[in-house]
């Protein structure tokens, strides 16, 4: 039985009920694909001059595969927005992703255009779910599974992800599959070909079109060469470690501060808020990464419900499996969402953040101000909010537009620390 409670924030709601709760309204953008006419958002984040949801590499493989058979099962992986799986949509997609909220923008986009995305589709996030929400590994399904025509893989940031893409994704692959790997340039790199060519036979690689490439692998080693985790660069890689308050950290890969103290984070525990702690009885980390301000609070003050709470599927997954660690799982509340998508407004006592600079492949100060409004909202009047910043993003005057009596508790070289209450 699992020390904590686990949630997922319901993300096949209809656009505007999504746009709706989560205070952002995308403009709609025309794109006249390869596979028609598509109307898209950059959903929930565009980014203060409203950049476009599709790219060139978008283009490039609608451009070679959109005239394929329409039944054609297709996995596609780790796209931002789910442009390829509504431009494709009259296929049976599989879509394979970390992100809760790509996977909204998947919905947003497929509602926008249901002429296009006719086909049946299913989400397998790393951590899906079977009868009575039983954890099965990553990829795994219930019953046989399907094998696919094709496989699209959008190259991530970390070769630690694309490792995991690739181990989840080639499970619907056999002989004849086509399995397609690219992106845009500066996510290519020889790592990306070197953990590539441990899985997949290349079979065809294409130059760089307008930035983008592609490259066609074949069918996947049936025995794939990877680390057997005994020699000393992949122990010294896993090791758990300690953050400065004994919090054991076991690394997840992808997930922020798993491996080590982010800068930030350490700012942010330097000034931890202990007396709000101490006296807390319901304590949110809001994109809580691997879980290090919510289990520091949880050690100050075992008897508090924890919050722990990221749009990324592999974080709430690896925050709950640090409590367990850390033997801090008894008030635990664990949630997959956007903010603090389900919990009641005026409920919680104190909010932890230490938010994103960017979203996908912008830097944006949209994550953050939509943090710093669920935090207003889901605060008790005299309630605490602490958040941490790079100094050089004025989110100390972002803050205080939702918070104005927000006031600064720690500033070194790099980062601000500010802490404000809830008047009202």
């Amino acid at each position: 039985m699992s020390p904590f409670y686990q949630e997922e924030a319901p993300f096949s709601t209809p656009q505007g009920d999504r746009e709706g709760q989560m205070m952002y309204h995308c403009a709609v953008k025309t794109w006249n694909s390869p596979a028609g006419r598509l109307q898209l958002k950059r959903f929930p984040f565009e980014g203060e001059q409203i950049h476009q949801a599709w790219d060139a590499a978008d283009e490039w493989i609608l451009n070679r595969l959109h005239s394929h058979s329409r039944s054609d099962r297709t996995v596609i992986t780790g796209e931002a927005f789910g442009v390829l799986a509504t431009a494709l949509g009259s296929r049976d997609i599989i879509a394979v992703n970390d992100s809760f909220l790509s996977l909204a923008a998947l919905d947003v986009n497929r509602n926008l255009n249901p002429q296009m995305a006719s086909g049946p589709l299913q989400k397998i996030t790393g951590e899906t779910a079977a009868e009575g929400r039983k954890r099965l590994s990553p990829g795994e399904l219930p019953g046989p599974r399907p094998t696919a025509s094709a496989i699209i893989i959008r190259l991530p940031r970390s070769l630690e992800v694309l490792e995991k893409y690739l181990r989840m994704s080639l499970k619907y692959a056999d002989p004849d599959t086509e399995i397609w790997l690219g992106g845009m340039d500066k996510r290519w790199n020889k790592g990306c070909l070197k953990i590539a060519d441990r899985f997949m036979t290349e079979s065809e690689r294409f130059p760089f079109e307008r930035h983008a490439r592609w490259i066609k692998f074949t069918k996947p080693s049936a025995n794939p060469v990877v680390a057997d985790g005994t020699n000393k660069e992949a122990l010294k890689k896993n090791r758990t470690w300690q953050t400065p308050a004994g919090i054991k950290i076991k690394p997840e890969p992808g997930v922020f501060s798993s491996r080590s103290l982010d800068p930030g984070t350490a700012a942010f525990l330097e000034a931890f808020p202990e007396s709000e702690t101490v006296s807390a009885r319901i304590i949110a980390d809001m994109g809580c990464g691997s879980g290090i301000l919510g289990l520091t609070a949880a050690r100050l003050n075992p008897e508090a419900e924890i919050i722990l709470s990221d749009e990324s599927y592999s974080a709430v997954i690896s925050a709950a499996a640090n409590a367990g660690l850390n033997g801090l799982g008894k008030n635990l509340k664990c949630i997959t969402g956007n903010g603090l998508e389900g919990i009641e407004d005026e409920s919680v006592d104190l909010v932890l953040c230490n938010p994103p600079f960017h979203y996908q492949n912008i830097q944006t100060r949209e994550p953050a101000e939509f943090m710093f409004n669920e935090a207003r909202r889901v605060l008790k009047p005299g309630g605490t909010l602490q958040v941490v910043g790079n100094n050089h993003l004025g989110y100390h005057k972002l803050l205080k537009k939702h918070f104005p009596d927000a006031r600064e508790v720690l500033r070194d070289s790099r980062f601000t620390v500010m802490r404000s209450l809830k008047n009202s």
